[in-house]
């Protein structure tokens, strides 16, 4: 039993995989043949449902983000220390694009849709060593250059209205790691693994009193720290974390199901 293993395994990979084919062709005709129906008032009340989802929610995310977003800036000093100057200098960065705001706290994360801008507290910067305040400021600034907020927003948004699909919610969450990996990469790039990894270290040991602003909901491509990162820039990680078969096949039963309704 032992020895045919592999082929049960390949056997039942095969299989799954025929059924999806075959699931997703039958599910493109249903769709082809409902949106082709002389009715189309069904197809019109459902994208509008889907639109004011991913709208209301599009809305609110915007909202709740400026408003707390407003409520840190309300301290925010305008000058920075003198070592964190010389970084930002050194690294080419705006000094426009760089807030500090009085808070324990330590908190990094980029944040605005069409101007972003790196925040950084004052807890983080007596937290770091320069090292790692240089990783943690390149890490940002990648996040800035490409927009990241504001795809982070679009993707949720588009989460929101697809809210019935497993595999939305997996792509959305898996979207968000990878942009984090991909600001970890250019960080290393310029720094230090070992920078940034102290850096995620030291925010992963640091308990906060209250609500963390990342634990807040709003829109931010911020420097969440989890061992998994850690040992992702340690060298010890694992294969790159991919969207289950499970929700692959439960979406498209899910849809399958939402088709047969729709046409009856």
């Amino acid at each position: 039993m032992i020895e045919n293993r592999p082929l049960y395994n390949l056997s039942t990979s095969a299989l799954l995989l025929a059924i999806i084919c075959i699931g997703t062709v039958s599910l493109c005709g249903w769709l082809v043949a409902w949106c082709l129906s002389g009715t189309p008032f069904k197809q019109i009340f459902l994208v509008m449902i889907l639109l004011s989802i991913g709208l209301f929610t599009l809305l609110r995310q915007i909202r709740r983000t400026q408003r707390c977003i407003g409520d840190l800036l309300l301290s925010a000093e305008a000058a920075l220390p003198e070592h964190l100057q010389m970084q930002i200098a050194q690294r080419g960065i705006d000094r426009s694009n760089i807030i500090l705001v009085q808070s324990a706290e330590p908190l990094a994360f980029c944040s605005g849709f069409l101007k972003p801008h790196i925040c950084l507290s004052t807890g983080l910067v007596d937290l770091l060593s320069p090292a790692q305040l240089q990783a943690v400021l390149l890490h940002e600034d990648y996040h800035r250059q490409r927009f990241d907020p504001l795809r982070i927003l679009v993707v949720r948004a588009i989460s929101a209205a697809l809210f019935f699909l497993p595999f939305v919610r997996e792509w959305r969450r898996l979207f968000e790691i990878k942009l984090e990996l991909e600001a970890d990469r250019y960080a290393v790039s310029l720094s230090s693994k070992v920078a940034l990894a102290g850096a995620l270290h030291q925010l992963l040991n640091y308990s906060p009193s209250r609500l963390s602003i990342s634990e807040a909901g709003i829109i931010t491509a911020g420097l969440s720290a989890n061992t998994a990162r850690i040992a992702a820039l340690l060298g010890e990680r694992a294969n790159p974390e991919q969207i289950s078969r499970k929700s692959v096949i439960s979406s498209t039963a899910i849809l399958w199901v939402i088709c047969f309704i729709l046409m009856m």
